[in-house]
């Protein structure tokens, strides 16, 4: 038969590897969570560098608008009188000394420097004077800037105007080459008026390099063919591409609206650690706290509960050998040490139950022996036999031949059920033989009945239990000169308890001695010198057949006569039970 999962028994070691079993997978649980923890630090620390790289971009690109619009509004104020840009370049064209005009645009350029910054740098081109004027201050005081960036410049004016192209705000700006560095240009144009912006692309990287982006990690500024023209890295900006990989999962690059280059920002693995290694730290030292405590707790576990338990367990086995322990344990454990104490009080009371089952067992087959004795009368049987011999000898061979086989019958009962059970209805038979026989012995003295109703017909009792009292009440009804009637009848009962046999004994003689009777009713034995030997037989054995669940009473009818009046619980008989007993 398959047993249920759940009454599985296991040992406590067994119960100790599933406890390691269940903190290992916390471990694993602890560990697997600790590494989307940290990879959802990571992700934090990119949308971070993405949020500062878009805050930089877009105020990028919003700077270099506003100088667009400035350079367009400026050109466009040329037929309006009170330009004050217009009417100093005019001063410019109508041969005035050119210092006076020309300090006073510087003058109004200044504010440009607090606007977009020193490295925004405005200049002025006349056409028709072939002049080119610096318009913005340096960071030294100084409007003398660096002839090789002017010269780049005035190329850049030459190829717009071979190009013919027109000025616009949205347009890009340009990148010029320069001396080895790079520039974005803007320059707006009217009339042969040539204004315009440059700044060094080193200028632009040099916001970035407040985010520190680790030994490998990098600010590039990348142009439309995919090549870096400015990069800022942790050994500072570099004009040439210097190891700028691909575009990875730890790169993020931003196109700017305003420049015709994109700017990709790759921040290293290792700073990625660096952020995240507080994290690491505080993670590891709480998983080698796990592991730590999971051990210590495992150790303890062994020492204090395993190890008592087992050997507590093999104290135990030693009984299975007869070797008994006086002390089965002698752990700190209260509850082995109760346990103990237990055990010990039920070894006590198992080896008393033991001695009081085998004297129980002596006295019953001691008690079994006595009613054998009882039973077995030779004067009785000698009787029969002599009483048969006589029907012979006078010719009374068919009351011979009944009186034979009744005889026959009642010792085979009585050879055949000394110790074991026997069903009601055998035994009732057994009572009618000896009154049949007693009737053929002395005709008249006495009528019989017997009734066993059909749904206790198969209930089981214990040999002559009915019969020692239908002796009894035959032997009491010899001595009377009036005819005296015995019946017995047995019918079922219906009790909370269950079923009862209910064995009903009675006759119409004189009934029972009144000392006699009261010592029947206290349950006392009531042999006297030889006398009622069976009665008292048959008490004991009836205590040790049901154990307090029968009852047995005793009384005088109020008409005459005595009353015998047991109910037992119903116990059906089975014969193949019985049999196989006996083998």
């Amino acid at each position: 038969m398959r047993i249920p999962r759940h009454r599985i028994q296991r040992t406590m070691a067994q119960q100790v590897k599933r406890v390691l079993a269940v903190l290992v997978l916390v471990l694993i649980v602890y560990i697997v969570g600790s590494l989307l923890l940290l990879n959802r630090e990571r992700a934090l620390a990119i949308q971070e560098l993405n949020q500062m790289s878009e805050l930089y971009t877009s105020e990028l690109d919003n700077r270099f608008q506003r100088v667009s619009r400035r350079l367009f509004s400026l050109m466009m104020e040329k037929n309006q009188p009170t330009s004050v840009f217009w009417n100093y370049v005019n001063m410019m064209d109508e041969e005035y000394d050119l210092d006076y005009p020309l300090v006073k645009l510087r003058e109004n350029f200044l504010s440009s420097a607090w606007e977009y910054g020193q490295e925004y740098c405005f200049f002025l081109y006349l056409e028709d004077k072939e002049r080119y004027f610096r318009l913005s201050i340096d960071s030294e005081g100084s409007y003398i800037g660096q002839e090789d960036v002017e010269q780049a410049v005035l190329w850049q004016i030459e190829h717009l105007k071979d190009a013919g192209m027109s000025y616009s705000v949205k347009k890009k700006w340009n990148i010029i080459a320069s001396g080895g560095e790079n520039y974005m240009c803007k320059i707006a144009q009217n009339q042969g008026v040539y204004l315009g912006c440059y700044v060094n692309v080193k200028s632009i990287l040099e916001p970035f390099s407040s985010i520190t982006m680790g030994k490998n990690g990098y600010v590039c500024l990348v142009n439309e063919q995919g090549e870096s023209v400015g990069m800022l890295t942790s050994e500072g900006i570099l004009n040439k591409e210097s190891g700028m990989g691909e575009a990875d999962r730890y790169s993020i690059e931003k196109q700017l609206a305003q420049a015709p280059f994109s700017i990709r920002m790759k921040i290293s693995g290792e700073r990625i650690w660096e952020v995240m290694m507080g994290s690491v730290v505080v993670l590891t030292m709480l998983a080698a706290m796990q592991i730590a405590s999971g051990a210590v707790i495992l150790i303890y576990l062994k020492r204090n509960i395993l190890q008592p338990v087992q050997r507590f367990t093999r104290k135990l086995e030693q009984y299975d050998s007869g070797e008994y322990a006086l002390h089965l344990t002698e752990e700190r454990l209260l509850e082995l040490e109760r346990i103990d104490d237990k055990f010990k009080n039920m070894i006590h009371q198992i080896r008393r139950l033991k001695i009081t089952l085998y004297e129980q067992e002596l006295e019953k087959q001691k008690v079994e022996m006595d009613f054998l004795k009882l039973q077995i009368r030779p004067h009785f049987y000698l009787n029969c036999l002599n009483f048969i011999y006589s029907m012979i000898d006078f010719g009374q061979y068919d009351s011979a031949r009944s009186m034979s086989k009744i005889t026959a019958d009642y010792l085979t009962y009585i050879f055949r059920n000394t110790s074991e059970k026997v069903p009601v209805t055998a035994e009732t038979a057994h009572c009618q033989n000896y009154l049949d026989i007693l009737l053929l012995r002395y005709p008249g003295s006495f009528e019989g009945y017997v009734e066993v109703h059909d749904e206790v017909r198969d209930a089981e009792i214990f040999p002559f239990l009915i019969q020692v009292f239908v002796e009894n009440a035959a032997k009491h009804a010899l001595t009377l000169e009036e005819k005296v009637l015995i019946s017995v009848t047995v019918y079922p009962e219906d009790r909370e308890e269950g079923t009862y046999v209910n064995i009903y004994i009675s006759d119409t003689g004189d009934g029972f001695a009144p000392d006699v009777l009261e010592r029947l009713q206290r349950g006392e034995g009531i042999s006297d010198g030889g006398h009622h030997v069976g009665i008292a037989n048959c008490l004991q054995r009836f205590k040790l057949y049901y154990n307090g669940m029968g009852e047995m009473h005793f009384s005088n009818s109020p008409l005459g006569g005595a009353i015998v009046d047991i109910h037992l619980p119903y116990r059906r008989y089975a014969e193949g039970a019985k049999e196989e007993s006996r083998a």
